[in-house]
């Protein structure tokens, strides 16, 4: 079973990010039997409306594993997250099954990247979905990304992975082989050409696979400049191919 884990709103300005949080979730479930299968971040809509830190994005912790008793588990992440959250954050957390995840709260996720919504909405579309649904503090208001991030990730089609095996230990130049022993389902070109195992890329120091089709994918493109075949297209600090929150603090 694979179960998804949506986190927001568990930071403060200038206080560790949510990303940070998500990946230490990700570990504490591995200490407890569970394999983690990455953490996505999903942005969602940015407007004056809506009260944010800094980029208003929402995170998911995937794990796979036998899980007895649900609301048990829901519980232990909810006191992990409000254990971690400093005064003036507003949490929220939400737990599903992926393979019970409704369209309905699909269509939640893609809604809250467009509109902007309510806690009181967030909570009838997770009752509706039987997602477990928490607000953990402050206003609470991060129930509503909460289960837009396990929309999203249920979704398959959305958001990018701040970790996944261990891609956040490449570096430099590394083959594609080795991105795809790190975790990485496809490594791709969408140009046509089609990297070989043996071939070189240069990881500019970060490697962010995007979630596309229910798996990871790492885009490249040609290079020219780096003496290697391929270098990742999405990049942190800017470049032709910045993905639009590239620079964001993913903690």
């Amino acid at each position: 079973m694979l179960w998804l884990i949506g986190l927001d709103d568990t930071d403060v300005l200038g206080g560790r990010g949510t990303g940070r949080l998500a990946r230490g979730l990700a570990a504490a479930l591995a200490e407890r039997g569970l394999r983690p299968r990455g953490v996505t971040r999903h942005q969602l809509l940015v407007h004056p409306d809506i009260p944010y830190t800094s980029h208003n994005s929402a995170n998911c912790v995937a794990a796979e594993g036998e899980v007895a008793d649900p609301l048990a588990l829901f519980r232990w992440v909810c006191e992990f997250v409000a254990a971690d959250c400093p005064e003036g954050s507003d949490p929220g957390a939400c737990l599903a099954r992926r393979q019970c995840v409704p369209s309905a709260v699909i269509a939640f996720g893609q809604r809250a990247q467009r509109e902007v919504l309510s806690p009181g909405e967030a909570e009838d579309a997770a009752a509706e979905g039987r997602c477990l649904l928490a607000g953990l503090g402050g206003t609470c208001a991060g129930v509503i990304g909460a289960l837009a991030a396990v929309g999203l990730r249920a979704g398959g089609n959305d958001g990018r992975f701040l970790d996944l095996g261990d891609i956040r230990n490449l570096q430099g130049i590394v083959s594609v082989q080795r991105l795809l022993d790190s975790g990485i389902d496809i490594v791709y070109n969408n140009q046509g050409a089609e990297p070989r195992p043996q071939e070189r890329v240069e990881t500019l120091g970060w490697v962010r696979p995007r979630l596309l089709g229910g798996r990871s994918v790492l885009l490249v493109e040609r290079s020219d400049a780096h003496g290697v075949e391929w270098v990742v297209a999405d990049r942190r600090h800017g470049g032709p191919k910045r993905t639009t929150d590239a620079a964001a603090d993913e903690g």
